[in-house]
């Protein structure tokens, strides 16, 4: 896709559409395992689906409950690009650029324009495909169950959050299901928004979470320390060491230069707000190998990636993860989903399929509501987050294209059971709730465990 023109490339993203003539995807998606990406991370199944385990004897799959990230993506909004134009330029200005910072400029304005062309907030063309390859799988492993689906006439429910990268996803999943089952297209309810279940930290009744996230003394105290410490600023000198000079760098820590956007809060008034604005392009880049080769870890070596992947990810840990041991405001409303997802698990066969497709504000506190391993552990307040103190990681829990499937099961006496799915792999649902068997549970009892 990287030889493709910008506008085709525009209209398969904004379409959905399979650039592959064959039922199996003719492209090979690259993406990158380490963890430095942090929730920038291009999406991969963590297990192949061949391996999952077999259900009990008697029970055979009749629904499948989706929650997707949507998938990777450019910059959502407009500003970092803008921001580090500005900064480049100033340094050009003030011939304070090295042999590596020349080369910056360039790329910066080439990743400006590609947002020109395509939309700030669009998925990317790997985002398409993330989702196509992931619709494939899905399809492969349950082939009866969409076979009964055609059958009894069983509708599928299409859900977004109401933003335009989650329709967008949508649109890639929905479409690729239709290309390689055509008959099922009559079967597929209009896409309907809806913020209650898929951005409910948003949401009417958010408010006790807006209040924590910008008031939280704890919060707030705990970002500082973490963003202020002395290494943070070591490392954030020592990235923009490759590109600037060093009076350049001195006078941007003196306060003499600051840049700001006409249309955003957003301001670079230090070595620190720079280099994490290089990190997050960095990491955007990422997600956008199918509009340009833009070979960005040239300009972030991975120590100072891992560095600043480990303070974003302590953002998300607090901000939508499991956050302070003995709260839940990060993820209590994330009760909306689950209870939308048991109650469509319940209900007659009508139908096969509720496909949910949200973003991270979503899928971290999902994640941790449900209790999933390395997902949910939250920290004391005596005690920062950092990769020493906890398991949790944004690239595990949240990458791109994250995903939570429950595959629902019954027997011919209507019993139901559930087996969850996290990055397509087999997961164990909280310890409070009572295996009934491998990794399936009674469907009666996660309602009991999880709707308490």
């Amino acid at each position: 896709m990287k030889n493709l023109p910008l506008t085709l490339l525009a209209l398969l993203l904004l379409a959905g559409c399979n650039p592959s003539s064959s039922p199996e995807l003719a492209i090979t998606v690259e993406t990158q395992t380490d963890l430095h990406l942090a929730s920038k991370t291009p999406y991969q199944p963590q297990q192949q689906w061949q391996q999952y385990s077999q259900a009990p004897a008697g029970f055979n799959a009749v629904m499948v409950q989706h929650v997707a990230r949507h998938g990777s993506r450019l910059l959502s909004s407009a500003g970092a690009d803008d921001l580090a134009l500005q900064l480049w330029h100033k340094a050009q200005q003030l011939n304070a650029l090295t042999p590596l910072g020349e080369q910056l400029g360039p790329v910066l304005e080439e990743l400006h324009q590609v947002h020109q062309q395509i939309g700030y907030g669009s998925i990317s063309g790997l985002g398409v495909i993330e989702h196509q390859q992931m619709a494939e799988r899905m399809l492969a492993r349950h082939p009866q169950l969409f076979s009964n689906a055609l059958e009894k006439q069983q509708r599928f429910a299409v859900l977004h959050s109401g933003r335009k990268r989650a329709a967008q996803s949508a649109d890639a999943f929905v479409q690729q299901l239709q290309q390689l089952q055509p008959a099922l297209q009559p079967l597929f309810d209009q896409a309907i928004a809806d913020e209650h279940t898929l951005y409910f930290n948003k949401a009417e009744g958010s408010e006790g979470y807006e209040d924590y996230k910008e008031n939280d003394p704890r919060l707030l105290r705990v970002m500082q320390q973490l963003t202020e410490q002395p290494k943070t600023v070591q490392m954030a000198e020592a990235m923009l060491a490759r590109l600037f000079n060093a009076d350049f760098i001195e006078r941007l820590a003196q306060g003499e230069f600051s840049f700001k956007l006409s249309y955003d809060d957003d301001e670079v008034k230090s070595p620190t707000d720079a280099a994490m604005l290089l990190y997050s392009l960095y990491n955007i880049s990422s997600n956008m190998t199918a509009e340009g080769d833009w070979q960005f870890q040239r300009f972030v070596l991975p120590e100072h990636a891992a560095w600043f992947a480990e303070l974003d990810d302590a953002d998300s840990f607090y901000g939508r993860g499991p956050a302070f041991a003995g709260e839940d405001i990060t993820y209590r409303l994330a009760r909306n989903l689950v209870a939308d997802m048991l109650a469509r698990s319940a209900e007659p066969a009508n139908y096969a399929a509720a496909l949910r497709f949200s973003h991270a504000q979503a899928l971290m506190p999902l994640a941790a509501y449900l209790g999933i391993k390395d997902a949910s552990e939250p920290l004391t307040e005596g005690t920062a987050y950092t990769y020493q103190s906890s398991p949790w990681r944004s690239a595990l829990v949240s990458p791109m294209s994250a995903n939570v499937q429950w595959d629902i099961y019954q027997d011919a006496q209507g019993i139901k059971l559930v087996r969850m799915l996290h990055q397509e792999r087999e997961t164990l649902f909280k310890v409070s709730c009572e295996l009934y068997q491998g990794y399936f549970y009674l469907l009666t009892e996660l309602q009991r465990c999880l709707l308490p």
